[in-house]
């Protein structure tokens, strides 16, 4: 009766440890990093009796992540491409929006300042080709300052970006530092703490 209720006892112990890390999994459900985790049970030791081994119930192992490393290293990569890419293009697609604008873009004006070159060379002695000429050159010099002045305006932006990203780097940086001297302290990966190695991977 006392093997019963030992190896009773152990089931109900795992179990209990089992149902505790289920209610903080449905606990964290919503939690930005979260792994879910699960318990590791392992049969006990059998105990000899007589010429047979009779099981002892069940040990309690340890919670572990259900965290797959290959998954997350590709997407921490993919990741990193991404937002290494996403300014690149956001700011390259600003440049063609300033260069193609009609308002703003040499295209227009460059055509005027031809044509009207073109129609001068054809009748140098004409005064309405000749000012038609000086309205599209300074036309055309108006569109470098206006070009000059938007260059200027987005290299002002991509420096002030630059510079927030760097402090929120750096943030990142000192957070992980201190996330790094709690790992420390033990000396194995199985011994981390699952919520500890969250938090490391969601800085990450």
């Amino acid at each position: 009766m006392s093997d019963l209720l030992g190896i009773a006892s152990s089931g109900i112990t795992a179990y209990q440890r089992a149902l505790a890390t289920v209610s903080n999994n449905i606990a964290n459900v919503n939690t930005e990093g979260y792994s879910r985790q699960g318990v590791g049970q392992a049969a006990s030791a059998p105990r000899l009796v007589g010429t047979n081994y009779l099981g002892t119930g069940t040990v309690f192992t340890g919670v572990r992540r259900q965290y797959d490393a290959f998954l997350e290293q590709n997407l921490r990569t993919s990741n990193s491409q991404l937002q290494a890419q996403e300014p690149l293009v956001g700011y390259v697609n600003r440049l063609i929006d300033v260069m193609g604008n009609d308002s703003i873009g040499l295209t227009t004006a460059m055509n005027q300042f031809f044509t009207s070159a073109r129609n001068l060379a054809t009748d140098p002695a004409s005064s309405v080709a000749r000012s038609s000429f000086l309205r599209d050159a300074d036309g055309l010099a108006a569109r470098f300052r206006q070009l000059d002045q938007q260059f200027q305006l987005l290299d002002t932006e991509t420096r002030q970006t630059v510079q927030t990203d760097v402090g929120k780097v750096n943030s990142l940086t000192r957070q992980l530092a201190q996330v790094n001297k709690e790992m420390s302290r033990n000396a194995t990966l199985a011994r981390q703490p699952s919520e500890l190695l969250d938090q490391r991977d969601n800085l990450l």
